[in-house]
């Protein structure tokens, strides 16, 4: 079985170079590397190119002539590869275990090759703290209720799983420009009867460091003083969209699954970001978040009964009063459980 590594890039070769190298170290034998390069600006071109001549493994390499975007170039990788299975990383992750690929391997072997999985991850910024989106090593199932209970699995690229022919018979531009494809892909496949599997042993090592030191992130750029309060919304309402829009194309958007999909997006992540950023020091950002977040001004909210659209806004509501006065150390001590709970 051949399994392509897929990686979309976009400048920060410095990150990919030190993935690759850590690539080179799998027991597996029979892997290549798909990178698609989306008109990178910095020297990734003839970094690439040079590291092709020596690399152990087989690098199938193109660059972008212009920026065709995230989800674009999130597709060509995988339409570039060759593999039987291909496994999708970011250009500043990369494999975390010398026998992570050998062991996917016989997994998806001796499971009868199921179709689109994801793994947990190693943080390596963090100290390489357990990202635990998968609670265990199974086949999980298909249908639209499996896909809609799951969905936060994909809103990670790195540990990404996909048998290629699946993905190519479902590939779509569909929600190119949304930068939340995979999630509307892997929301849409499992909906229509792709089976799903999850991989608790980390795949992948996530945020990688160079130097010890870890590429500028959100925390940067989010508002700290009142004086950069702005509206904003994290991108929440794409992500609603992308996951009705998959289960809608799928001939499976029923009331109970569009309010499931809300109920969980203003219960759970909306919250989460809140706290997120004040454990940063941005309570602008929060207060910002909290008035962009408005459910009314999302354009699924119309498909909502009377009755669910007013139990979203008493949820939207006390969503954002509970994580306003929810103490930061309680946040930080918890999350991860809390996280792993919500998950069950």
């Amino acid at each position: 079985m051949k399994i392509s590594i897929c990686i979309p890039q976009y400048n920060r070769i410095k990150y990919l170079l030190r993935s690759l190298s850590i690539i080179e170290q799998q027991t597996y034998p029979d892997i290549e590397i798909s990178i698609s390069d989306d008109c990178s600006s910095d020297d990734t071109d003839a970094e690439i190119k040079k590291l092709m001549t020596t690399y152990r493994y087989p690098i199938v390499y193109d660059r972008n002539p212009v920026n065709l975007g995230y989800d674009r170039n999130y597709r060509k990788c995988i339409e570039m590869a060759s593999g039987d299975y291909a496994v999708v990383i970011g250009n500043d992750d990369s494999i975390y275990k010398p026998d992570g690929i050998e062991n996917l391997v016989k997994f998806l072997q001796q499971n009868n090759l199921p179709d689109i999985g994801f793994s947990n991850m190693i943080e390596e910024r963090t100290g390489n703290t357990l990202i635990e989106r998968a609670l265990k090593t199974t086949v999980i199932g298909s249908g639209p209720d499996i896909a809609t209970r799951h969905y936060s699995c994909f809103s990670f690229v790195g540990g990404l799983i996909y048998k290629r022919s699946t993905f190519i018979q479902f590939n779509t531009d569909k929600y190119d420009g949304s930068i939340y494809s995979q999630m509307y892909m892997g929301v849409y496949m499992i909906s229509k009867g792709c089976i799903l599997f999850s991989i608790y042993e980390p795949l992948v090592i996530k945020d990688l460091l160079i130097d010890g030191i870890f590429r500028k992130s959100y925390r940067e750029r989010i508002a700290k003083k009142w004086s950069d309060y702005k509206v904003v919304d994290a991108g929440l309402p794409s992500v609603i969209n992308v996951l009705i829009g998959g289960i809608t194309d799928a001939g499976a958007a029923t009331q109970k699954r569009v309010f499931y999909i809300f109920r969980r997006i203003y219960s759970i992540t909306f919250p989460h970001w809140i706290l997120d950023y004040k454990e940063n020091g941005a309570l602008p950002e929060a207060m910002g978040l909290i008035a962009g977040l408005n459910p009314k001004k999302n354009r699924n909210y119309s498909k909502l009964t009377f009755t669910n659209q007013l139990a979203l806004y008493i949820i939207y509501l006390g969503a954002a009063l509970m994580a306003l006065i929810t103490p930061v150390f309680f946040f930080k001590k918890y999350k991860h459980k809390l996280y792993a709970f919500f998950k069950k």
